[in-house]
C-alpha cells in the first residue's frame, strides 16, 4: 500500500505538468503573435493545418474588408496567378494573411504600416492578475493572467489538447485553438474565432 501511495505521490506533479504544458504552449504562442517573433510562430504552428482550420471561420464581411485595406500585404505572383484562375476570395486571403508574419495583423495584434509590421497602436494591455505584486510582469504573472481568460481546455487524446480563451483586447471575442504533440513540442494546428470577427 506505501508502495502505491509513493508511486502516486510521484506520478502527480509529472501528470500536472503534462497537463499545463500545452496551456503554456499556447501562452508561448500568444506572445509570439503580440511580439511578431516569427521563429517562434514557425517552430510552434503548423501552417498548413491552420491555413486549413481557419477557412471556415473568415465571414464574408472579414473577406471584403480585407481586400479594400490598403495596408494588406501585397499578393505574390503565384497568388494572383491563383486568384485569376480559381477566384476564391477566401483561399487568397488565407494565403495572403495565414503566414508567421502576417497571422498577428489578422488577429489585430500587430499592423502593417509602411510594409512593415509594427505593433498595433491602440492596444494598452489591460491590467494583469499580479499588478501591483513583486511577480508583476513575470512569465507567472502572464500565465495567471492568461489561465485566468480560459473558458475551456480539453485534451481529447494524449496528443490532442483543445483550448478556448476570451480575447483581452475585444470584448466577446474568443479563440479555439487546437494544439497537437508532435516530438516534445505542442503545434498550433487549428484556430477559430466565435463571437467576433477576424
Amino acid at each position: 500500500m506505501r508502495g502505491l501511495a509513493r508511486v502516486l505521490i510521484l506520478l502527480a506533479p509529472l501528470a500536472l505538468g503534462y497537463m499545463v504544458w500545452p496551456v503554456y504552449a499556447a501562452l508561448e504562442i500568444r506572445q509570439a503573435f503580440i511580439a511578431g517573433d516569427t521563429a517562434t510562430l514557425n517552430r510552434k504552428v503548423d501552417w498548413p493545418a491552420l491555413r486549413a482550420s481557419i477557412k471556415s471561420s473568415i465571414t464574408p464581411q472579414t473577406i471584403a474588408r480585407l481586400m479594400q485595406d490598403p495596408q494588406a500585404p501585397k499578393p505574390t505572383l503565384w497568388q494572383r496567378i491563383k486568384a485569376a484562375v480559381a477566384p476564391s476570395m477566401t483561399d487568397t486571403i488565407i494565403d495572403r494573411y495565414v503566414t508567421p508574419e502576417n497571422l498577428p495583423v489578422l488577429l489585430g495584434y500587430r499592423r502593417i504600416y509602411r510594409g512593415t509590421a509594427q505593433p498595433a497602436l491602440d492596444l494598452a494591455e489591460p491590467r494583469t492578475v499580479l499588478a501591483g505584486t513583486w511577480l508583476a510582469g513575470t512569465r507567472i504573472d502572464q500565465f495567471a493572467s492568461f489561465w485566468v481568460r480560459l473558458r475551456r481546455a480539453v485534451f481529447y487524446s494524449p496528443t490532442r489538447f483543445e483550448i478556448e480563451a476570451e480575447d483581452q483586447h475585444h470584448p466577446g471575442r474568443r479563440y479555439i485553438g487546437t494544439l497537437e504533440r508532435e516530438g516534445f513540442e505542442w503545434k498550433l494546428t487549428g484556430l477559430s474565432v466565435a463571437g467576433g470577427d477576424f
